[in-house]
């Protein structure tokens, strides 16, 4: 129970890990368009402020021919503008607002401001300030203002010369500009609850593949463990009877040396299998796909099985009429004939039948190697192309196998681009579907 009690803990911990890193993906990627479209709508919006003060500039600067008057007023005179504020100002927006000012800073067209007057009083002429758009605030009110200098040829006498300064209320914007930022908080808000929940399933989801390759390669470890202990054992033990008698001879010891040799040979087949898997996981074996058709593949490894079967007092059918292109390795199909046709050997009985055929299904190319021996449950059918997998709970080793050849199977398949299964040979045994695809 303690090392399942340490994978579970060291599996919730990496979760926890991934939770937090998609988390933290999603709060970066809400966080960074939150900023995005909030200061786009603040610079859109101040652009178009700017642009309304723009045109009051435009339209001070360029000011219309007025007629003269048939006295010219006197230049010290501080009424001398009242009579000229009955002429239409600059058409300006409902919240725009003009300030004139001369040279000293004084004030000129109050009387045309009304009771704007009361609140822009205390603004003072900064000649600083000349042709810098500013915000400012006078008494809880919100300004973008322009200070410009006109030119003495203004044809409006009001502006020419004199310092004005252009003022546009911005709280209904500002508000506006508010009111959007808190949507925005609230909207985030929502977003990070909705993203927590995904977070979290995406972490259970992405970790399932994790767990299961974890469970796999520990499992892969520890049968691997349990096959290379064995034939070790058995060795170690054989030396160790054969230094308890240093005097018998070769001859003498034959049964121990040749149980001993089978068993090399044993941990040779198994570390080959297992060679052949780590350089199929890791994709550096080298592969030579070539067009051809089934009799140019299946003869060669079929032909020494005759002899063995034969040899064992069982009937061995060969019925194969199909000829379809394939691209394949063809040693790499041998090679799981090889594996297939062993075990239909190892597993049918005496005076039983194994047979090997084919047939075209659609698009696909099947051969099937069939036997009458002990079949597969059906529970256990997806699980025997797993490494190290025996139907045989016991490990029953009187076969020879390690559990590899079906995994070693699948992978050829798998690199193929086919799909293999097993299925019942009825009314007993089993029998092996190889499908590849047809080359057009």
């Amino acid at each position: 129970m303690k090392p399942k009690t340490s994978q579970s803990k060291i599996t919730r911990r990496q979760q926890f890990k991934l939770f937090l890193s998609i988390m933290a993906a999603f709060a970066i990627l809400f966080l960074t368009l939150g900023i995005i479209i909030f200061n786009l709508f603040q610079s859109s919006t101040y652009r178009s402020i700017d642009k309304d003060i723009r045109n009051q500039v435009v339209s001070i600067q360029k000011q219309p021919n007025m007629a003269k008057k048939k006295l010219t007023p006197d230049p010290h005179d501080p009424n001398r503008f009242d009579d000229q504020n009955k002429k239409p100002d600059p058409k300006t927006p409902f919240q725009a607002s003009i300030l004139v000012f001369d040279s000293s800073g004084k004030l000129l067209n109050k009387s045309s401001l009304g009771n704007r007057y009361s609140v822009l009083k205390h603004i003072n002429l900064n000649k600083d300030n000349v042709n810098v758009k500013q915000t400012l605030v006078v008494k809880n009110m919100n300004f973008r203002s322009i200070l410009i200098k006109v030119s003495k040829k203004n044809n409006n006498p009001m502006y020419a010369g004199n310092y004005v300064l252009i003022m546009q209320n911005i709280d209904t914007q500002i508000q506006a500009i508010d009111n959007f930022k808190k949507i925005l908080i609230i909207t985030f808000f929502l977003f990070w609850v909705i993203a927590l929940l995904i977070s979290y399933i995406l972490a259970r989801i992405n970790m399932l593949p994790i767990v299961k390759s974890w469970k796999q390669q520990t499992e892969f470890v520890n049968d691997a463990a349990h096959e290379l202990r064995t034939p070790l054992t058995i060795i170690q033990g054989k030396l160790e009877y054969m230094l308890t008698k240093p005097n018998q001879t070769i001859l003498d010891e034959a049964e121990a040396i040749s149980v001993s040799l089978d068993e090399v040979n044993r941990l040779n087949s198994l570390t080959n299998n297992l060679l052949v898997l780590a350089r199929s996981d890791s994709a550096t074996t080298k592969y030579n796909f070539e067009l051809t058709k089934p009799e140019f593949f299946l003869k060669d490894p079929i032909e020494p099985f005759k002899d063995i079967i034969n040899s064992q007092s069982k009937v061995f059918q060969i019925n194969l009429n199909s000829h379809p292109t394939l691209n394949l390795d063809r040693d790499k199909i041998k090679q799981l004939l090889i594996i297939l046709l062993d075990n239909a050997t190892k597993y049918t009985p005496k005076n039983g039948t194994i047979k090997i055929y084919d047939q075209v299904e659609g698009s696909k190319y099947q051969f099937i190697i069939s036997d009458t021996g002990v079949g597969v449950p059906d529970d256990e059918k997806n699980k025997i192309f797993g490494r190290f997998y025996r139907v045989d709970k016991s490990r029953n080793t009187n076969s020879g196998g390690h559990g590899l050849g079906l995994a070693i199977a699948k992978q050829i398949v798998g690199l193929h681009h086919g799909h293999i299964f097993v299925r019942d040979n009825l009314p007993h045994g089993s029998e092996f579907v190889v499908e590849l695809p047809i080359k057009h």
